[in-house]
C-alpha cells in the first residue's frame, strides 16, 4: 500500500480532451518519467488540489503465508482506507522519476500506455531474492480516476510468494487549504 500512497502524483497526469498519450515498452522509470514531462507540455491535465483516494483491498493470495497472518490479511478485505491528499500545481506537471519505484533501480515498465483516458501499465522490480512486479489498470478524467492494482512477488521459497490485487478509487474534493498547499509542494 504505501507504493499506492505514491500513484497520485503520478496520476495527476492524467487528462482529456487534447490528451496527449505516452507508450512505453521495457523502459527504465526514468525514460518513463522524461516522457510524461513532455508529455505535460502538450495537454490539460488533471487539476491541482485536495484529492480523496479510497482504497479497497479485493484479493490476497499467500500460499505461505501463516494462518494467522492469512486471517488478519481476510479481515481487511473489502475495508476501505480513505487517504487525502493536496496536489499542487508543481507535482501536477512535473512527475518525479521514482513515483513508483522510489530508489529501486532494477526496475523496468514491461509496457506503460497512458492516454485516451485509459491506464495500463506493468512495472517489474528484479532484486537478488525476489521479482515483483506491479500491474494497474483503469480509467481517469481531471478530476478522477478508478484504478485496479494488482502487486505480486515471487522470492526464493514458497514463504515469500504473495499477490494482492487493490481497487483505487480517486476524486478531486476541492481546493487545498494554504497548509497543505505548501506541505504538498514539498
Amino acid at each position: 500500500m504505501k507504493r499506492l500512497a505514491l500513484a497520485l502524483p503520478l496520476l495527476a497526469l492524467a487528462s482529456c480532451g487534447s490528451d496527449p498519450a505516452v507508450k512505453a515498452d521495457n523502459a527504465k522509470p526514468s525514460e518513463v518519467a522524461a516522457k510524461m514531462k513532455e508529455a505535460a507540455g502538450k495537454g490539460s491535465f488533471v487539476r491541482p488540489g485536495q484529492w480523496e483516494q479510497t482504497v479497497s483491498l479485493v484479493k490476497v493470495d499467500a500460499p505461505g503465508m501463516p494462518p494467522e497472518a492469512k486471517q488478519y490479511m481476510q479481515k481487511a478485505m473489502g475495508r476501505t482506507q480513505v487517504h487525502n491528499v493536496c496536489l499542487s500545481k508543481e507535482q501536477a506537471e512535473k512527475p518525479r522519476e521514482n513515483f513508483f519505484t522510489g530508489a529501486d533501480q532494477n526496475c523496468t515498465y514491461e509496457h506503460f500506455n497512458w492516454g485516451g483516458g485509459k491506464i495500463d501499465l506493468k512495472l517489474i522490480c528484479k532484486h537478488q531474492q525476489a521479482t515483483s512486479t506491479m500491474a494497474m489498470t483503469g480509467t481517469y478524467t481531471p478530476d478522477n480516476y478508478v484504478l485496479t492494482m494488482t502487486s505480486a512477488n515471487d522470492a526464493a521459497g514458497p514463504s515469500g510468494d504473495m499477490t494482492m490485487t487493490m481497487k483505487v478509487e480517486a476524486k478531486r474534493v476541492g481546493d487545498c487549504d494554504a497548509k497543505a498547499a505548501t506541505e504538498g509542494a514539498n
